[in-house]
């Protein structure tokens, strides 16, 4: 089975606008959980979860994020494309965006 894919809030909020372009409404959550991180992502659910995750003072707190019920079969057999193509444009956009500081007196 899948892992549960953990994001914390910033991340999960542009991955969450990404679905949305590709046709999914990444609407649907479910009771918070507590915990380590380790084991928010290995919580057991009935299918992987997009969990947003929320550092607490000495946990964390994770909330599941699902399709609806009509999208769920459609968005099993993407999400791991919807992920690839997320990942690569946040790192081409962290790449992109360290290259043009380079060099700026005064930045950091």
């Amino acid at each position: 089975m899948a892992k549960n894919l953990i994001l914390f809030e910033a991340e999960f909020d542009e991955f969450k606008q990404y679905c949305h372009k590709k046709g999914f409404d990444l609407s649907y959550f479910g009771p918070e959980i507590l915990g380590s991180k380790e084991e928010i992502e290995h919580y057991q659910f009935s299918r992987p979860q997009v969990i947003k995750l929320r550092k607490r003072r000495f946990t964390f707190q994770g909330i599941p994020y699902d399709v609806a019920e009509w999208q769920q079969e459609r968005w099993d057999s993407s999400l791991p494309q919807i992920q690839n193509e997320f990942f690569k444009k946040v790192i081409q956009r962290v790449k992109v965006d360290s290259f043009s500081r380079k060099g700026k007196i005064g930045y950091g």
